[in-house]
Formats: C-alpha cells, structure tokens, sequence
C-alpha cells in the first residue's frame, strides 16, 4: 500500500462530523443535496478504514467484516430510529444510532479479539469506524429518500417498502468493491477513494430517482449524482493510468536475456 496523503485521522474526523451536520441539513430545501454529501462522505471514511485493516493480511476474512459491520449500522440506524421515536425526540435520531453503532461494533470486536484470538491491535478502532460509516451512509440514503430525518416518514418510505435492504446493499458494495478492486502492493489512497466515491455516486442516482416519491427536485440530485458519478470515474482512471504507467517505465520486465529494459 503506497504511503496516503490524507491521515486517516483527519479523514475520520471530518466524514463523521461532517455527515451528521449534513443529515441534520437534510430538512433544509434542497436538503438532499446534503444528504448526498453525507453519503459520499461517510463510504470514504468506511473504504479508507478497510484498507487499513487489509494490510494486517485478513485474507478471505475482509468481506466477511464489511458485511458484520454494515448489519451492525443497519441494526443500529433501526436502534436509533426506533428509541428517537419513542421518546418523541426525532432530532436525537442520528446521535442515538452513532452511539449504538459504536457499542456494538465494540462488542463484536471483544467477541473476536478474546474469543477467535484475533490479534490485531487496530480492530477495535476500525470495527468502530466501520460500523458508524456504514449507519451513516445508511442514513443519508435514508433522509435523501424521506427528505429529512423525520421518523415516520423515514419508517413509511424505506423501512416498511424493503428499501432498507437496497440501502444496505449499497453500502457493502460501495465500502467493499472498491479496495477488492484496488488491493495489492501498488494500492493508492486517492484511487481507491475515488473509486468509492463513483460508487456511492452510481447508487445514489438510483436513490435520487426513488426520491422522486417525497420530492419534486429529484431530478436536481439525480443530476448531481450523475456528475458526481463522471468526476470520480475520470479521477480513478487517471490515478490508475499514471500508477499502471509508473510501473512499465520502472522496468519490471526485461526485453531479453542480459536483462535490458
């Protein structure tokens, strides 16, 4: 894995803090434009944690995480919807499903560092990364079609339909694919983050249209996830001709016996 520009502690801490003041923006007009940006932000947080967890050589064992963890935001995105609304609080909604993402994920990751023996010194940190940016993008998938964070309608729009379930489908791929697709000694931070993002921008076209059911300007964030979607694709191919190319001109393979390149 080649060395990152972006810190992950930087990366953690603007997904996190950012998606939440998007998600609470989502109430706004035009608020779904911050549930995109909400959306977009915490699948970077998820993708850049997992390609931290690869390099401790987890193996086959890297799908299997992604989809434990996005089942623990889903769980905890119910958690949180279901507490806030019992209380009559809908604004507590996110930071209720935040905090419940993080003890579950903590619970999982002492299940499997004291039980399995998974000696990983960065497994609970990531556990808990994951988790939260996976309840997180469930959410803003989740505001973006219900145009705000008001239970019922959050309840009536994706839970009682089975949209849940594309929600959740989304994430994994978006969290997952791109590290499997990007992974070996030449993997690059921006490359594999930009593929993320084309990703999360692809199924948020789908999201913008099924929006279509609770907003009128649909069509605006279908748009903004269409151009979001182009951007991020010409970036990934960019970074991957220049890193493809970086390598054939080192002279990895030679042109005959004596060994010239």
């Amino acid at each position: 894995m080649a060395d990152d520009l972006i810190p992950s502690q930087i990366i953690t801490l603007i997904s996190i803090i950012g998606s939440l003041i998007c998600i609470y923006l989502s109430q706004l007009e035009f608020g779904g434009i911050f549930s995109i940006i909400a959306a977009a932000l915490s699948v970077v947080l998820g993708t850049n944690t997992l390609r931290y967890i690869g390099k401790y050589s987890l193996g086959t064992g890297i799908p299997s995480i992604i989809y434990m963890l996005t089942a623990s935001g889903l769980i905890s995105f119910i958690v949180g919807l279901t507490f806030s609304s019992r209380i009559g609080q809908p604004i507590l909604m996110p930071i209720i499903a935040l905090l419940a993402a993080a003890i579950i994920a903590l619970i999982i990751s002492m299940i499997c560092r004291y039980i399995f023996k998974i000696e990983v010194e960065i497994l609970t940190a990531s556990f808990i990364k994951i988790s939260i940016a996976s309840m997180l993008a469930i959410l803003s998938g989740s505001t973006l079609i219900a145009t705000g964070i008001d239970t019922t309608l959050i309840m009536d729009s994706v839970i009682t339909n089975g949209l849940i379930i594309f929600l959740m489908f989304a994430v994994v791929m978006s969290i997952q694919n791109p590290y499997n697709s990007c992974m070996g000694p030449n993997e690059d931070q921006y490359r594999t983050l930009f593929l993320a993002l084309a990703n999360i921008f692809l199924f948020l076209s789908i999201i913008s249209i099924i929006s279509s059911l609770n907003s009128a300007v649909w069509y605006i964030y279908l748009t903004i996830s269409i151009i979001g979607c182009i951007i991020s694709l010409y970036k990934y191919f960019k970074y991957t001709k220049m890193q493809a190319a970086s390598v054939r001109w080192y002279g990895l393979w030679s042109n005959n016996d004596e060994g010239d390149y």
